[in-house]
């Protein structure tokens, strides 16, 4: 119970590595504020974890828009006194050749604008005063490395990379801590309907991971759940990559099983 009585919010929570993240915070003590977008999800999402004998609070919406981002941690602060945890996991991604990409507001909206903004209020509202916190941003191995047709979400979370970096050294003196995960190829709702429709496709990018399988969410959420406990005190401006391996093997090679087997 390492977040008994803790007020945790968790953006992108309806699915993936978000909903792992909300339901292992809630199993281990923590008042979790549920968002997403998608306002039905989120309410179903609540009352799992209710069921489940933990605590939830609905706040459905879009946290790349400033005003509801802003709304929202104040709704939280009002009923619950203060927020001691924030995990920006939402995301947004969109595909298209650089030359005629036409997703970038969006794109750095979401990934790397509303977590500054949002991680922001959270400070001057909550963790500045209470000279307390912990904020877990959610990059991607995109925010450390580059590959095709993907250049809004590249520069996006590589950005929300160097908003982790600025943020650790600058509040630092807040005792407020700051870190990011970088996973790797995970289970999530995309990367399932890929290997139910192309199968061969799948088999084949797991191929590239050391490990030699994708991550499932639960496991991206434990790691969300140390950075963002006591254990992980004297942490803070960490990137860490979650990520099988990947980023430890050269681009030019393949795992040496999967090099030497036969094709």
């Amino acid at each position: 119970m390492r977040f008994n009585g803790k007020v945790v919010i968790v953006t992108g929570a309806a699915s993936g590595m978000g909903l792992a993240a909300a339901e292992l915070f809630a199993a281990e003590g923590a008042v979790v504020a549920i968002n997403d977008l998608d306002r039905d999800r989120v309410a179903e999402v609540a009352r799992d974890i209710t069921c489940s004998g933990g605590k939830a609070v609905e706040i459905a919406g879009d946290v790349s828009d400033r005003a509801f981002g802003e709304g929202a941690v104040d709704e939280v602060i009002a009923r619950h006194g203060r927020i001691d945890v924030l995990l920006n996991v939402a995301g947004y991604a969109a595909h298209g050749a650089a030359e005629d990409y036409e997703e970038w507001e969006r794109m750095v909206a979401v990934n790397m604008t509303g977590p500054y903004r949002l991680a922001r209020h959270v400070a001057k509202k909550s963790m500045i005063p209470n000279r307390s916190g912990a904020i877990v941003n959610i990059s991607s191995l995109s925010g450390m490395v580059a590959h095709p047709y993907d250049i809004g979400y590249i520069a996006g979370k590589h950005g929300l990379v160097g908003v982790t970096k600025s943020l650790a050294v600058e509040w630092a003196r807040y005792n407020i801590r700051v870190n990011c995960i970088c996973p790797g190829f995970t289970m999530t709702g995309i990367f399932a309907a890929v290997e139910k429709k192309e199968p061969e496709k799948f088999k084949t990018r797991a191929r590239h991971v050391p490990l030699g399988r994708a991550a499932v969410p639960r496991e991206i959420a434990s790691v969300m759940a140390f950075l963002a406990s006591d254990d992980a005190s004297y942490v803070t401006g960490l990137i860490m990559p979650v990520d099988g391996g990947q980023m430890a093997l050269s681009s030019g090679w393949l795992p040496p099983e999967v090099a030497a087997a036969p094709v």
